[in-house]
């Protein structure tokens, strides 16, 4: 355990030994866990349990950034291979993983396409990454993946907030709109005049854009009256 925490506070830069890390760290994450109810179940001093969960925390932990930093390297891979022109002597290996498909670099370091893309999501939400481990501290847990996947997807099905600059937009279309339709003036003689200079395609055309119009103002007068939409 001890060798796991040391390498835990100092992740490898190679994408080969960050996936042995996970894939062993995992598998080490599991019998520690089963440890821990093994020692509530026996009701063993509290002290153990409490070294025990502290091993626990700091290797989910290494193990969640281990997956943030694959997930960074495997997301700038390229999908296909590609002919290069500038390959060193000596590659390294990060150069010689480049020239082969995503796919199979994938494979290769023992993940699946669904791993590595909950693997790319932990690398495109670091913050809630951050969150949940912060979250497992207060709450004395483990923090998850699944935690962070969870999050995220709540994240992404809220509906986005529209900046400012669009809400100030649409608030002046809406009321330009309604001013325009009130002032305009609509005596028999105005009207007289405008349906002379109007062709029958500009007729027709006019009438559209009027049955659009009339629509438009229903639907917003529709709107405000509803009182389930007034805060």
């Amino acid at each position: 355990m001890s060798e796991i925490i040391t390498v835990s506070q100092n992740l490898p830069a190679n994408i080969q030994e960050l996936a042995r890390f996970v894939l062993v760290g995992r598998e080490k994450l599991v019998s520690v866990r089963a440890e821990i109810r093994a020692i509530n179940k026996l009701n063993i001093a509290e002290e153990v349990r409490t070294q025990k969960k502290e091993e626990a925390m700091m290797l989910s932990e290494a193990l969640l950034d281990a997956e943030v930093r694959i997930g960074e390297l495997t997301r700038a891979l390229p999908k296909l291979s590609g002919a290069r022109t500038d390959i060193k002597p000596r590659p390294t290996t990060e150069e010689r993983l480049s020239e082969k498909p995503k796919l199979q670099v994938i494979k290769n370091l023992g993940f699946n396409r669904q791993q590595v893309e909950r693997f790319e999501t932990l690398a495109n939400n670091k913050d809630i990454v951050e969150q949940v481990k912060a979250e497992a501290r207060e709450n004395d847990d483990l923090p998850t993946r699944s935690r962070v996947l969870q999050l995220v997807k709540e994240k992404n099905q809220q509906p986005k907030q529209p900046d400012t600059a669009t809400l100030r937009k649409s608030v002046i279309e809406i009321h330009d709109a309604i001013t325009k339709a009130s002032t305009v003036q609509t005596d028999t003689d105005k009207l007289s005049i405008w349906l002379e200079t109007l062709s029958e395609e500009e007729l027709n055309f006019n009438l559209l854009m009027l049955d659009d119009a009339i629509g438009n103002l229903r639907a917003i007068k529709a709107y405000i009256t509803n009182p389930k939409n007034r805060r």
